[in-house]
């Protein structure tokens, strides 16, 4: 009897190497920490797409509660947000999910993350599913409190 173990292993360690260089990279990834019993929060991170190509996202998941891409805009002095069905990412292109703009918004949470927690997200795209730990925060990295320092905390910075 053919052992066909070791070349379906190597096949296939071909096929997943090279479908993870095709899909989007996620850094710098993070929640914003709530109050406890809220049921929603926000995913903020920067999607960099390395490849020659575009990939869409087509919807987030998360084990915390249902996840799905929304944008904030700013029209006539209001602030809207509405449900985006599929963020296109050229190709060599960044996009950030920030507050004030793109985001994933995390609604109907089973518990409510509290600061120095991990939420794992995961982004599906036309590429495949790729996923990151977001850490949970009281502010965006790198922003100035109330007092002008950036330690994080007394800020009022909103999705």
């Amino acid at each position: 009897m053919i052992d066909v173990r070791v070349p379906l292993f190597v096949l296939f360690s071909a096929m997943g190497s090279s479908g993870v260089a095709e899909t989007l990279e996620l850094s710098g990834a993070w929640v914003r920490a709530m109050p406890p019993g809220q049921k929603m929060t926000a995913v903020y991170m920067e999607l960099r797409n390395p490849e020659a190509s575009a990939v869409s996202i087509i919807g987030a998941s998360s084990p915390l509660g249902s996840a799905s891409l929304h944008e904030t805009r700013v029209a006539e002095g209001r602030s809207t947000m509405r449900a985006v069905d599929t963020l296109s990412v050229e190709g060599g292109d960044i996009v950030h999910l920030e507050p004030g703009g793109l985001h994933i918004m995390l609604m109907g949470l089973k518990s409510t993350p509290v600061e120095g927690d991990s939420v794992p997200i995961c982004l599906q795209t036309s590429k495949g599913d790729v996923c990151a730990d977001a850490a949970v925060r009281r502010t965006a990295p790198g922003t100035a409190n109330a007092r002008g320092t950036h330690d994080g905390k007394n800020s009022h910075d909103h999705h």
